[in-house]
């Protein structure tokens, strides 16, 4: 459900650039204010989808690393720093659907709210690079997921780490650009593949348990 949510979230329009004059902005999300209602809801609902896949999973490599499990931990708050700047991302994006639309706005605001909501995507990369780097140690040291899922994870926390270079440019291309799409790309493949593996082998237990 997440994956596909944040598919068809893909084909919604895009929040104006905060280099474009104030009454661009409020014009453009005026004009597609009720495509970007509906990518507020596809998003709050990704990120219900998505708190359900990381209680599973924390279970599943809680129960095969022990309840003192460091990296276990680490997915669990890593995850809910990750969906709590996608909540507070959402509500700037409501924010500024709602101010566009309530007649004329101040040229200061809505520059201010796209910038802000730019630096909140950003800072959505550190915790998601928690997030792969202790799903990557887990589970190539317990086992409770199969080991290429180890190594994708792995794979996707060094393009994300890769694509963090590009928080300082003002144009993402080349490498970090291609780093950035691959990672993300990533992203949804390995949640995917990982809801599956934990959805076809439910309830299994580490030896000895």
């Amino acid at each position: 459900m997440f994956t596909a949510l944040v598919v068809a979230s893909f084909f919604m329009p895009d929040i104006p650039s905060s280099d474009s004059p104030a009454e661009d902005i409020a014009a453009q999300l005026a004009a597609d204010n009720t495509a970007h209602r509906l990518s507020l809801l596809l998003g709050f609902l990704a990120d219900v989808a998505f708190l359900v896949f990381l209680a599973g999973l924390w279970s599943r490599l809680r129960r095969w690393e022990g309840p003192a499990g460091m990296f276990a931990a680490l997915i669990l708050a890593a995850g809910a720093a990750f969906v709590t700047l996608m909540l507070i991302s959402g509500g700037l994006h409501l924010a500024l659907v709602q101010y566009a639309s309530g007649g004329q706005p101040d040229p200061a605001v809505l520059p201010a709210l796209t910038d802000l909501n730019q630096w909140v995507g950003a800072a959505i990369l550190p915790p998601s690079v928690a997030m792969f780097l202790g799903a990557t140690v887990a589970i190539l040291t317990t086992r409770a997921l199969p080991r290429w899922l180890g190594w994708l994870a792995a794979a996707t926390a060094v393009l994300q780490l890769i694509s963090l270079a590009g928080v300082f440019q003002t144009t993402v291309e080349g490498v970090v650009g291609i780093a950035a799409f691959s990672g993300f790309l990533l992203f949804l493949v390995w949640v995917l593949a990982t809801s599956v593996v934990l959805l076809l082998r439910p309830g299994q237990q580490p030896a000895g348990a």
